[in-house]
């Protein structure tokens, strides 16, 4: 009896061992089924020459205080991550770290993050945004950069490439033969009288960047400053900083000479350059317009094309 009785104590105790591992293991899978980790963002901007960190001009790298929408998804817009949702998390810019608010959490799903500068309070889950040029805002889209592992609690660090909605016209302007101070006030981008051919406003689809032109928005793109945005010199100036910018709505296809203007206002005076027929201007591109104002005609020679993407490079004569 005794020689049983240790047997089937042995046995017992087996059991409760098998039962005990078998418990710690469902138990840690379990827990590798709900572990997560906190998401963290770089970001990257499409190349661009101007260096500016005005708020109201185009951007090559984030100044301290920006803040982006954050869409965190498991494919597409709309589809909304199991740990979230995750709609329009903000994502500030603080002594050099993007500082997500709420803090978003990763589990084993793939992240695929969808951002849009600047950050909008009323953006929902990011499948309606607006773009303007009347504000000259450099709006951006981007989602994670290729070539990055998937991004999930194992891999929570994603890097996203932010690319320009808008289309950059870029002036490097002198004067010849002018005796007049040639104080710039006002640079702006219009449509000729009965002309429609630029948008001032349009849908975007931040996951591919497509434009959808909004119907009977055609206000002028334009940068003014009364005191003056820069005094003219004999030389084009080789700093950055004096180069004059205006973004706009892209332009498919002027349809005529002149259906597009661009108009200067110098010493209190306007001078208008016609668009050619067939001007495209392309999303993300920067079109680099060498002016020279001689007090009765702007002249642009060549249009370059640069990045943002590099457009086209052209001389203007302004008289």
């Amino acid at each position: 009896m005794r020689k049983i009785f240790i047997t089937m104590a042995i046995i017992a105790a087996s059991v409760t061992s098998f039962y005990s591992c078998d418990n710690d293991d469902n138990i840690n899978t379990a827990e590798n089924n709900t572990a997560t980790a906190n998401l963290h963002i770089e970001t990257e901007i499409s190349p661009i020459e101007a260096s500016s960190m005005m708020t109201k001009t185009a951007l090559s790298s984030f100044p301290e205080g920006s803040a982006l929408s954050l869409f965190v998804t498991t494919g597409s817009l709309g589809n909304n991550y199991p740990q979230g949702p995750y709609n329009n998390v903000k994502a500030e810019l603080n002594s050099g770290k993007w500082e997500l608010t709420p803090a978003v959490k990763v589990g084993a799903t793939p992240a695929i993050i969808y951002a849009f500068h600047p950050y909008g309070s009323s953006y929902g889950n990011g499948t309606s945004m607006t773009v303007y040029h009347t504000n000259q805002v450099d709006y951006m889209y981007g989602t994670n950069a290729e070539g990055q592992q998937n991004i999930n609690r194992d891999n929570p660090n994603v890097r996203i490439r932010m690319k320009h909605a808008l289309a950059l016209l870029q002036f490097k302007i002198r004067k010849m033969n002018y005796k007049g101070e040639g104080k710039l006030t006002k640079i702006e981008v219009l449509n000729a009288s009965g002309k429609r051919d630029l948008y001032s406003a349009a849908y975007i689809n931040i996951a591919s960047g497509e434009l959808a032109n909004l119907y009977d928005n055609h206000n002028t793109a334009y940068i003014e400053n009364a005191t003056g945005l820069y005094t003219i010199p004999d030389n084009v100036s080789t700093n950055e900083n004096d180069f004059q910018n205006v973004m706009v709505i892209p332009v498919a296809k002027t349809s005529a000479d002149g259906s597009i203007l661009i108009r200067f206002q110098i010493d209190g005076e306007i001078y208008s350059y016609p668009v050619p027929v067939n001007t495209s201007w392309k999303q993300g591109n920067k079109y680099v317009y060498n002016t020279t104002f001689n007090g009765t005609e702007l002249v642009v020679d060549d249009i370059i094309i640069t990045d943002w993407t590099e457009g086209a490079n052209t001389d203007i004569n302004i008289y």
